[in-house]
């Protein structure tokens, strides 16, 4: 990506009406940090929203202090920061019309993803992208008083299978390797033409129509229907089968071994880490 192709980029994705501002930084430690840094100088950035591109991020961060790594110029790092029109209490919604807004982007360049709960997308049982959101309801500008939210995106593009480290606790994978490419890269302005015009779709959906959002996420669950571990963020684990989401998206369990209706059902908001059983 370079400074004409985010040139052809913020053209292409006004005529699918988006109109969030983009801007590319050859390098910093992680776009998260770096977009706080340059809203905190010119927040009437956000206005309409802001979307800050790097080619590298030395300090690309995960959930819980998780490390995302990318080789330069291989794959889609990138940040969008919002001024939302409803309360921080519901700033998680933003994880999962992220999720759903990557998948549907996915399907329409022919990859077969899945959503892993909350913030992962998986293709084959394999991870190609990771979501982070982060509030800050403390920072006000002149047009919103909720403050703003920022949604890091990680999404591999021509990452190679020796770029994957080995101990990743989940096998990595890039759209390349999946489409079986030896000698031709996926074509990056593509897919992120596709993925910002979905998600900006689906962050608005966020406000009216979350209950769609998730019914559509069920669609496409790595996990709904299935039997998984789930290491609480607080200690301690629950083991069961997911069978719903909750209004917000916390995850419906059905213990295992666990006798009454009452206590058999299970809410889970968040999680230090959820697997398969």
């Amino acid at each position: 990506m370079n400074g004409h192709g985010i040139e052809k980029l913020q053209k292409a994705i006004s005529k699918n009406d988006c109109s969030w501002n983009i801007k590319l930084i050859e390098e910093c430690r992680s776009t998260n940090e770096e977009i706080l840094s340059i809203i905190k100088e010119e927040p009437k950035l956000v206005d309409n929203g802001f979307v800050l591109f790097t080619n590298w991020q030395s300090h690309g961060k995960g959930r819980r202090g998780a490390k995302w790594e990318s080789r330069k110029s291989n794959d889609l790092l990138f940040s969008i920061a919002l001024s939302p029109i409803f309360d921080p209490t519901y700033w998680t919604r933003f994880t999962h019309a992220t999720a759903l807004g990557i998948s549907n982007s996915l399907k329409k360049l022919n990859f077969d993803p899945s959503i892993k709960w909350p913030n992962d997308i998986y293709i084959k049982s394999r991870k190609v992208a990771g979501i982070l959101v982060e509030s800050y309801p403390e920072i006000i500008n002149q047009n919103n008083n909720m403050g703003i939210a920022i949604i890091g995106v990680g999404l591999n593009i021509n990452s190679k299978k020796e770029d994957f480290s080995d101990s990743y606790r989940t096998p990595a994978t890039s759209l390349s390797i999946q489409s079986d490419l030896d000698h031709n890269d996926v074509d990056r302005f593509l897919v992120a033409e596709q993925v910002l015009t979905e998600l900006n779709i689906q962050l608005q959906r966020c406000y009216q129509n979350f209950s769609d959002i998730l019914s559509e996420i069920k669609e496409s669950s790595f996990v709904y229907g299935k039997n998984v571990e789930i290491q609480l963020s607080g200690g301690g684990s629950v083991s069961g089968k997911v069978i719903d989401f909750g209004e917000e998206g916390e995850l419906i369990i059905q213990r295992a071994n666990v006798t009454g209706a009452e206590a058999a059902i299970e809410k889970i908001s968040s999680a230090h880490e959820l697997r398969l059983i």
